[in-house]
């Protein structure tokens, strides 16, 4: 199995971002490893403090830790634990080269435990159809604009994606990625196959090479993009393995491009280069994107600070094997699964309850993984107010907003209306206006003449043909109109005036009476009211169009406050009613699961009446978020270039992006929890140890040599006693373990194999059913036989071996989930509560039998030590789950490959077939070697199954061993060194000076351990008394009650979302 890329983690603990403010490390005294320890020094510090601190023990901080619930508390704890461990390196690497000590024993138990301070990884695939908007959910959670890469060709030509915290802290790369290739052999076996789909019979490029949802167009277009200069006839004669060794193409296959940058749209735009696809490739230039193995993004987003990696998974049935195998390795290694759809689609398209196809669905149900899916609708921001109101009953609820929108914009279409009129009665004020300006013109030259003496008589009116006209209003803005207005008054008066003078220059024709000065000032006088009258009334005009404008506004922004209003109950109503139906048909579907399983396991007693689990609790146990990317990103000042409208969305918590980004951390929680509590108790026990090592130095118990002989021997036959016990415990545990594989995995072979040996011949005969019929175009049956029975193309993915598989894959499914997922833990469980039993029993037997000894200080030394090592017990079980949980994946995904073996010759054949008759040809072939081989195929793909099953078995066996070994060390070592003084690996050797003066030095090491966590405990609250460390459960569904009877008391209740109860053991 290939291994799945883990990339850029931290080396330790203390390098995680979230434990970054860790307590210092304490000072510590002057002390010397050849001479007397030194005297420790005063530390300063409040007298009251130093009174409550010397009242505990050093280790009192660290047990009260381990009662935290809160990851980042823990995880500073670990950090401050790896500053101890390092701090108590330094005596022992001095003089580890001395004979006589134990330091090089310490030195490597500190380094194991070192070692299992690393970081968890929270695995979150995201799949989703194309349009489903995954990149743009994904950039927001990522808090970017935009980050991820994207290619305009269909999904299925594009790579897995990976984004993960980038520990690097050089402010050249706050984002860096890294583009990995396929190796020559990948490409070489895909260019095979690529020429096959675009070669027609006779060996030419296919003439459908130009439609690009066909086998032969995608092909076309991968080769043409790698391969630009090419002409059709140089594609038709090439070679494969030319085609890869090409040095554009050999250069960049199999190795790893690494990209920096100081912002994401400089690596967006880096990374662009190698996965984007141009329509029109005019350069000629090589595209990268049909050669790219995984796509891997390192930034510093806060949703990503804890942890989580999310991959952007485009589907596991990629025409590149390579490709495929990395997506599938992502899909086993998924600690959650987000499935986005479209929100006007994801009730219709009854996404949740298909999950992608009942393949896919059932292969949840194997992993054990359907509590780790989160539903995403994807463009809550795509809403037709009209129709949601009107489809969830809403008209009631906003109907009186939408009454008064409506209203508002009648009201603001009458005062438009209303302004429009007020502008024309302007409009005739203002030539008015010019009218008299004109008048008043001829009148002032009048006066003038007047003055000089001459005679005037009065203007004739002019004549309509003189008059000047208001045409239609000029173009552009008002200032313009202006001016063009300005530019045909100064013509036009021009023009009057030229007229009016030659008409005054000829008294022999006089037009009217003569006027005196008294005449002419009245006219003046008249014309200068009236001008003052129609500018006033002008003025009303402008005050009127300005307060209707002003009643616009308030009426337009109350109308954009109720529709805002409106749309944010339309699309919060849609939402919650989205939310409820996916939950529903999300537990509809898993129902359906178990009926089917039901059904073909007993059709006798199979009652659908009955449920066989509590359905509600698993609708309500999907997360599901209703989410708007656009609107976060307008929202939050980005997509400036976009006219992104948030309407509907008061704050950016409404687009439910936040709340997304909350549970991306969240599903870190457990893991790091468990796996920083872990490393504690380690390290407690490891303190304990060093303790008890440290405090005897060989004279402090009162024994004859005799008689500390005869102890130790006591002692030593009592834990025999114990490795005894503990390996009977080990063995009754895997056999009950082999028990419920033979009950609920092997024994489900035989009745399904006879099931899948009957319908193989028929599921083989559909393939070449017409299309009409559910049948597959030829050329769509040729490329999945060239792919060995796996295609994805434009009619949607095919697999030939599971369809084969099918009558054994769903009969299976409830069996394997009930064995891995339900009676394993619970049988795990039951050990582990048996070994805490015989550990405790040989505690009280041996603390009984030394009470004489009355060694009180290293009795409660050992009744520490007992607490850590019943915690390490209760952490056994989810330890062996998870490496149960990742071989029961690998195996439960290895069955279809062994009918694809199997079916390997009757896919050559197909694939070999040429010219008139060839599909009837390989229709013949494959029905004829499917009904040969089905007596057998199923047999060896379930005989294979059983094999890794076998292997399972004893890996848990070793593992519990190894477990166990580690456990008795630790209990001889420890209770030989406390109660009779002397060194279990040692005998009764007398300590060495070396060894008297390390432990001296080590003891005033260890009395310093708890300053490393007492500014830590304070952030936990109130110290609570010690309880004994309770197991993680192993998350998944709760198992169907097939009997429908009574439950023990408790365990009818639900779990809590993601935890499963293990079943009751008699």
């Amino acid at each position: 199995m290939e291994e799945l890329p883990v990339k850029a983690e931290p080396e330790s603990l203390q390098d995680n971002p979230a434990v970054a403010d860790v307590p210092p490390k304490p000072a510590i005294p002057a002390q010397s490893v050849s001479g007397l320890p030194g005297v420790k020094e005063e530390q300063g510090v409040d007298r009251a403090r130093d009174q409550q601190i010397q009242a505990r023990q050093p280790t009192d901080y660290l047990k009260d830790l381990l009662s935290a619930t809160s990851p980042d508390i823990l995880e500073k704890g670990v950090a401050a634990g790896l500053r101890v461990l390092d701090s108590l390196r330094g005596p022992l690497e001095a003089i580890q080269s001395v004979d006589g000590t134990q330091a090089n024993h310490w030195l490597t138990s500190i380094q194991n435990l070192k070692g299992r301070a690393k970081t968890t990884r929270t695995i979150v695939g995201v799949v989703g159809n194309t349009g489903a908007g995954k990149s743009s959910v994904i950039s927001a959670v990522l808090d970017e604009e935009r980050l991820l890469p994207t290619n305009c060709m269909r999904a299925c030509t594009a790579s897995p994606t990976e984004i993960s915290w980038n520990f690097s802290e050089d402010p050249s790369e706050l984002y860096r990625a890294e583009v990995e290739f396929i190796t020559a052999d990948d490409w070489t076996k895909e260019v095979k196959g690529l020429l096959t789909d675009l070669l027609d019979g006779n060996g030419e490029v296919s003439r459908e090479c130009t439609n690009t949802d066909s086998e032969a167009g995608v092909a076309y277009a991968k080769i043409k993009a790698v391969y630009p200069r090419k002409t059709k006839e140089m594609i038709a004669s090439s070679d494969p393995d030319n085609l890869a060794s090409e040095p554009a193409v050999a250069r960049v296959l199999g190795t790893t491009r690494t990209l920096k940058a100081r912002t994401a749209d400089s690596l967006y735009r880096q990374l662009q280069q190698y996965v984007d696809s141009k329509e029109k490739n005019t350069d000629k230039t090589v595209e990268y994107w049909p050669l790219i193995k995984v796509v891997r993004i390192f930034t510093k987003a806060a949703a990503l600070k804890t942890g989580a990696c999310l991959v952007d998974l485009p589907g596991v049935q990629d025409s590149n094997a390579a490709r495929a195998a990395v997506a599938e390795n992502y899909m086993k290694a998924c600690t959650g699964l987000w499935i986005v759809a479209p929100i006007t689609r994801a009730v219709d398209d009854k996404t949740a309850k298909s999950l992608l196809g009942d393949s896919f669905r059932r292969q949840l149900k194997y992993d054990g993984t359907y509590s780790a899916v989160t539903f995403i609708c994807s463009k809550t921001d795509d809403i037709s107010i009209t129709e949601a109101a009107e489809s969830l009953d809403m008209e009631d609820e906003v109907g009186v907003n939408w009454n008064k929108i409506q209203e508002n914009k009648r009201t603001i279409a009458g005062i438009k209306t209303d302004i429009r009129g007020l502008r024309e009665e302007r409009d005739k004020i203002d030539d008015r206006i010019e009218e008299n300006d004109t008048t008043r013109d001829k009148w002032e030259k009048l006066s003038e003449k007047i003055n000089d003496g001459e005679t005037v008589y009065e203007p004739t009116e002019d004549s309509p043909s003189k008059k000047r006209k208001r045409q239609t209003k000029p173009a552009g803005n008002r200032k313009n109109r202006r001016s063009a207005d300005s530019d045909e008054d100064f013509t036009d008066s021009e023009s009057e005036r030229s007229d009016s003078d030659k008409e005054n220059g000829r008294p022999a024709t006089p037009e009217g009476k003569v006027l005196t000065a008294e005449d002419v000032e009245q006219k003046m006088a008249e014309l200068k009211a009236e001008r003052k009258r129609l500018r006033e009334s002008r003025r009303e005009m402008e005050e009127k169009v300005a307060a209707a404008r002003v009643q616009i506004r308030k009426l337009q922004d109350e109308t954009d406050s109720l529709t805002h209003l409106v749309k944010s109950k339309c699309i919060k109503g849609r939402n919650e009613y989205s939310r409820k139906a996916i939950k529903k048909d999300f537990a509809m579907g898993i129902k359906e699961l178990d009926q089917e399983a039901a059904a073909m396991e007993d059709e006798s007693t199979f009652d659908p009446e009955v449920d066989l689990r509590d359905y509600d609790a698993v609708a309500e146990s999907l997360p599901v978020f209703c989410v708007s990317s656009r609107a976060f990103q307008g929202l939050s000042g980005r997509l400036q270039k976009d006219d992104v409208n948030s309407s509907g969305f008061q704050s950016v918590d409404d687009t439910e992006i936040p709340q997304l980004q909350a549970h991306a951390r969240k599903l870190t929680e457990g893991g790091r929890a468990a796996n920083s509590r872990r490393f504690l108790n380690d390290l407690l026990q490891l303190i304990n140890s060093l303790n008890m090592w440290a405090s005897n130095d060989g004279t402090q118990i009162g024994l004859t040599a005799e008689e500390k002989r005869a102890e130790e021997a006591a002692i030593r036959s009592q834990l025999q006693v114990l490795e005894k016990n503990i390996d009977a415990a080990v063995r009754s545990c895997i056999d009950a373990i082999t028990t419920e594989f033979k009950l609920h995995v092997h024994n489900v072979f035989n009745s399904s194999i006879h099931a899948a040996v009957a319908e193989a011949v028929g599921t083989a005969t559909s393939w070449g059913l017409p299309r009409a019929q559910g049948g597959l175009f030829w050329a769509t049956y040729k490329a999945t036989c060239r792919r060995e029975g796996v295609f994805a193309g434009a009619a949607g993915p095919k697999d030939f071996n599971a369809e084969l598989f099918e009558p054994i894959s769903k009969n299976l499914a409830s069996g394997w989930e009930r064995a891995f997922h339900h009676r394993l833990p619970a049988h795990l469980d039951k050990f582990a509560a048996e070994l805490k039993r015989l550990i405790q029993s040989f505690h009280d037997s041996v603390i009984k039998r030394g009470e004489h000894l009355e060694n009180f200080q290293g009795v409660a030394r050992l009744q520490d030590q007992l607490r850590a090592l019943i915690n390490n017990v209760a952490g056994m079980p989810g330890l062996i789950r998870a490496t149960v949980q990742e071989v029961q994946r690998d195996a439960s995904r290895n069955m279809t490959p062994q009918i694809q073996e199997s079916m390997r010759p009757a896919y050559e054949t197909c694939n070999n077939e040429r010219g008139p008759g060839s599909y009837a040809r390989m229709k013949s072939a494959m029905i004829a070697h499917v009904s040969a081989e089905r007596h057998t195929m199923f047999a060896n793909a379930t005989n294979g199954l059983s094999a890794e099953l076998k292997e399972l078995l004893l890996k848990v066996r070793r593992q519990i061993d190894d477990h166990v070994a580690d456990l008795h060390s630790r209990v001889a070592h420890d209770y030989i060194a406390v109660l009779i003084g002397t060194d279990y690996h040692a005998g009764q050797g007398r300590v060495s000076r070396a060894e008297r003066l390390l432990r001296d030095e080590m003891s005033i090491l260890l009395e310093l351990v708890g300053d490393y966590f007492k500014d830590i405990v304070p952030e936990l609250g109130p110290v609570v008394e010690e309880t004994e460390q309770k197991d993680v459960p192993m998350t998944g569904v709760d198992e169907p009650q097939q009997d429908g009877g009574d439950t023990e008391p408790g365990q009818g209740d639900a779990p809590p979302v993601g935890v499963v109860k293990p079943e009751p053991l008699d």
